[in-house]
């Protein structure tokens, strides 16, 4: 039976992964969908506007059949790192074939991947971004921009895949009527961005949504608490705040004397100062506000290099949830897997290899009020 992976994060589930999902079973009708989604921290720094669960439930109702957590330590790392852990991932879960959306589904992302393995760019220079600094460093090896989101995903999953000896077939599919940073609803159609979907949700008109949304999105959203980084904000203040510099500076990715900056622009601000104001006085042309959205998730979550490195090193299969056909499959696939499969958060994992998802799941179920780990089970949809 063929086994397609998908990597995703489903902020919230929207019409536009339900056509994904449905391209998929137009050419693979009795394949084995399997998710790996980011938990409640994304890779652009940003916090789930709902939880894991919430967003697990969402992809099963709509035919998903097995779907896992990608640790918070691939989920605050630059795309080519976080592909990596996505990638190792599927891998050990059986994929054959790696399906994802593009802005131009005809590249040729195997090759461009062949041509661009061993970019690193001059990232010295400290008038640019590490990402506009391996843009062009692209652009010289290819001939061509790679500058859309998707697109730039693509080839970090592609370069991922090379890395790992090509164990999946790269299946682009075109990214149709939205574009990923729209932030309207386009009246005439059924398909809007994620961005434009939280922007309604985030100003309280959850009518707006519905005709972008499938109905078990709809349903679900209907009851919760919308999440933003201004709820964590007082959170992250604290941190900063009551941290000593030597602390800020021994956590993950604080390098070239940032924790100074991060620490001295909140010390600046008003009072009565918001997250995007933070992040507007920290930026600089070295740093992105991805760049610091996520350094803020790592001070927020107090992520370590070498918890880091640990689940780097040792990766681990969180399982969210499957339906009766992923319930096999994981059967079938488990005992040649390398990495462990969690099911239910334990003693030993919640303060071993699963430490710094269940700090997160802490931190997050502080603003939704909703237990993210401890007694936990994975959603069946048999």
């Amino acid at each position: 039976m063929t086994v397609i992976g998908i990597i995703a994060e489903y902020n919230p589930f929207h019409n536009g992964h339900l056509y994904q999902i449905k391209q998929v079973r137009a050419q693979f009708s009795d394949a084995t969908i399997i998710v790996a989604m980011s938990g409640n921290f994304l890779e652009r720094g940003e916090p789930a506007c709902v939880d894991k669960w919430t967003r697990a439930k969402q992809a099963l109702s709509a035919s998903v059949d097995l779907i896992v957590e990608l640790p918070l330590v691939f989920c605050v790392q630059p795309a080519d790192r976080f592909a990596l852990g996505a990638i190792k991932i599927l891998k050990e879960l059986g994929v054959q074939k790696l399906f994802f959306g593009a802005e131009h589904a005809t590249y040729n992302f195997d090759l461009m991947a062949k041509k661009t393995l061993d970019v690193h760019g001059d990232f010295a220079k400290y008038n640019e971004s590490f990402a506009a600094a391996y843009q062009r460093a692209v652009r010289e090896k290819l001939g061509y921009s790679v500058d859309q989101p998707n697109d730039l995903l693509g080839l970090a999953y592609a370069k991922a895949n090379r890395k790992l000896g090509s164990p999946f077939q790269l299946m682009p599919i075109q990214r149709v009527v939205a574009g990923h940073h729209d932030l309207f609803l386009k009246e005439k159609k059924h398909i809007a961005s994620a961005s434009a979907i939280r922007k309604q949700l985030e100003m309280q008109s959850k009518k707006e949504i519905k005709k972008y949304v499938p109905v078990v999105t709809y349903a679900t959203l209907a009851n919760e608490r919308i999440i933003s980084w201004k709820n964590f904000w007082p959170l992250l203040q604290y941190q900063i705040k009551t941290s000593s510099l030597k602390k800020i500076g021994q956590l993950y990715d604080v390098s070239e004397g940032l924790e100074y900056r991060v620490k001295q622009q909140m010390e600046r601000l008003p009072e009565n100062a918001k997250f995007d104001d933070w992040i507007k006085a920290v930026k600089s042309k070295r740093y992105t506000y991805t760049r610091l959205s996520r350094l803020a998730v790592i001070i927020l979550i107090q992520v370590t290099p070498e918890e880091v490195k640990q689940v780097d090193e040792h990766p681990y299969i969180r399982l969210l949830g499957f339906s009766g056909k992923g319930r096999l499959h994981l059967n079938k696939i488990k005992k040649n897997c390398s990495y462990p499969i969690i099911t239910k958060v334990d003693k030993n994992n919640k303060e071993g290899l699963m430490r710094v998802d269940y700090r997160a799941g802490t931190v997050y179920s502080l603003i939704n009020g909703m237990t993210q780990d401890l007694r936990q089970v994975p959603l069946r949809f048999e």
